[in-house]
């Protein structure tokens, strides 16, 4: 009886060694599991305890084999369900002689996590009621899945007789994406300044008739990264990193081609009575014309009354967005000091970029105010046109301004 219990009570220290062991040698990014699993055999009773799992609260699940748990658990095993909290369970068998369990833990939406770690969530016992040394398997960690690339890639623009065909695919959801043309090749985001828009929310295939004799560069880029300023450029991505070039029909460019002629003057051709003599004659006003004349009081021209400039309540405020930033500090530098040449040539750069509509109608009501006070009233009346679907009132009042200062 003696023998018995020195061989329980070393059983259980090999056991308790054990746990400590395995606990000390996980990671911790294993799934959720039990943890000091430990089996006493009394009589035909097994007494299994355990500590639960901290990150997985819901029921835990118990399975008994006669064969270790050391891959994925047999579908063919009913397992027992115990509360969360209860931390043991009591087996009743009739034969003892080497059986295993292994220990699941689950969260509370009912997913079950089947890690098996020996000697933490799954052991065994022999006959004499001894545990079972498990080969040791590598613990399941959890290895987060690359996030899928997302983008514009694979652009390619063919020739095909006189236009040019652009092709691209998309990675990840559709957006609306803009199509860039230039002459040199575009490979930082600088490089849009010298391009022009062809067209937004392209799709592929799209064909473009560019000018014929000249070498031309593509690029696209999604509308929404143009306004946060997040314009990656990648040739051979998203731009094109070989030009095309339309020869166009020379034969026919030879036929049109004037013919030199031979240099000849009006005088040449005609006699000299024909032209009026170089000096002119002046004959002197009568006296009631000259009387007349000295009698009309011609009104001094009054000064033209400028308007005074507008500034948007919106823009006055600190601003939430990269785009409105950039606006934000050409009104404070430029616009705010008078200065109107800094002003106009500063809101152009901003504007050579695509922005959003609300706030290119608003950048652009401040270009044509620079322009009327720089006196260049033509333009000014196209940028102001040009917002008036969007800020109608305050559009037509500058308009009427500008056509009072031409005919002024």
């Amino acid at each position: 009886m003696l023998e018995v219990e020195k061989r329980r009570f070393l059983s259980v220290f090999i056991l308790i060694f054990a746990v400590f062991s395995g606990i000390a040698a996980q990671e911790s990014n294993v799934l959720p599991h039990v943890t000091q699993i430990k089996v006493e055999p009394r009589n035909n009773l097994i007494r299994i305890t355990w500590v639960d799992s901290p990150d997985a609260r819901g029921p835990v699940y118990i399975f008994r084999s006669t064969r270790p748990f050391t891959g994925p658990v047999p579908a063919n095993i009913r397992p027992i369900v115990a509360r969360y909290g209860d931390q043991y369970y009591i087996d009743d068998t009739d034969d003892i002689e080497n059986l295993y369990y292994f220990i699941a833990a689950s969260d509370i939406s009912g997913r079950r996590y089947d890690v098996i770690l020996p000697q933490v969530n799954a052991t065994g016992i022999n006959s004499s009621g001894e545990p079972v040394q498990q080969q040791t398997a590598p613990p399941l960690v959890v290895t987060p899945l690359p996030e899928p690339e997302q983008g514009i890639s694979n652009l390619r623009a063919a020739l095909e007789g006189e236009r040019v065909i652009i092709t691209f695919d998309i990675l990840g959801p559709r957006r609306s994406a803009v199509l860039y043309r230039s002459m040199q090749p575009i490979t930082l985001p600088q490089d849009l300044l010298n391009a022009v828009i062809v067209q937004s929310e392209i799709v592929s295939p799209f064909i473009d008739f560019p000018v014929p004799g000249i070498t031309w560069y593509y690029a696209a880029i999604y509308e929404d990264d143009i306004a946060g300023g997040n314009m990656g450029i990648k040739p051979g991505i998203n731009a094109t990193d070989s030009a095309v070039l339309i020869q166009g029909d020379q034969s026919i460019q030879r036929e049109l081609r004037p013919i030199p002629l031979p240099a000849m003057t009006v005088r040449s051709t005609m006699p000299d009575s024909f032209f009026l003599s170089g000096v002119t004659e002046q004959i002197p006003l009568g006296e009631a014309a000259g009387n007349m004349l000295r009698d009309i009081q011609i009104p001094e021209k009054e000064p033209l009354a400028l308007k005074n400039p507008r500034v948007f309540a919106l823009d006055m405020l600190s601003p939430l967005t990269g785009e409105e930033s950039a606006l934000f500090q050409i009104l404070s530098e430029f616009f705010g000091k008078r200065d109107w040449e800094g002003a106009r040539a500063g809101l152009q750069h901003y504007l050579s970029l695509p922005r959003s509509e609300d706030v290119e109608a608003r950048a652009r009501f401040y270009l044509g105010q620079t322009l009327y006070f720089t006196k260049n009233y033509r333009e000014a009346l196209f940028e102001f046109l040009s917002i008036r679907s969007i800020h109608t009132v305050e559009a037509n009042i500058w308009i009427d301004a500008i056509l009072a200062a031409m005919v002024h």
